[in-house]
């Protein structure tokens, strides 16, 4: 018997020996450019509606809704569907500071450009009291407006969520 590991979970020396195995016979393929490009291309979720965008950012973000202020960033391709791309910011000040939106918008304007061309942005502006129209969102969406403006990265929909609420602010 071998046992490798701690946890004996290989019982035996043929362990890997299924004759049964339907995988077996599968031609997998590794080329020189990676492993990664064998992959099927498998786009995200296609937003259509602001309730869309709502829905995603609250699943995305969960239970962080009770927490201290944040800002989500959701990427989508140019046909708005869902990119594997999502960035939390933590540790914002309650008062928006238009330096880090332009930052912020700069960078995401590098990474949608070099990406997915023509893509744009669902923001999310989370923080536990939140999820309407308070001093957080008014001081954040229009900066984060701005910023984008500047950058040319298309907001598609800027939303607020809160522990107990949240709603489109923008879309």
């Amino acid at each position: 018997m071998t046992q490798t590991g701690d946890h004996g979970w290989f019982e035996d020396d043929d362990w890997d020996d299924d004759e049964h195995d339907t995988w077996g016979d599968e031609p997998w393929l590794v080329d020189d450019a990676g492993p990664d490009d064998d992959l099927p291309d498998a786009p995200g979720a296609s937003l259509r509606s602001a309730g869309d965008a709502l829905s995603v950012l609250l699943d995305l973000v969960g239970p962080e809704r009770a927490g201290p202020p944040a800002l989500w960033f959701l990427l989508l391709d140019a046909a708005d569907r869902t990119l594997p791309v999502v960035l939390p910011i933590t540790d914002v000040p309650a008062r928006a500071d238009q330096a880090v939106a332009g930052q912020l918008m700069g960078l995401l304007a590098t990474v949608l450009d070099r990406d997915s061309p023509g893509g744009s942005v669902v923001v999310g502006l989370v923080r536990a009291a939140g999820g309407d129209r308070g001093a957080f969102e008014t001081s954040w969406g229009p900066a984060l407006r701005r910023a984008a403006d500047e950058s040319g990265v298309r907001l598609w929909a800027v939303v607020a969520l809160g522990a107990h609420r949240a709603r489109v602010l923008e879309w």
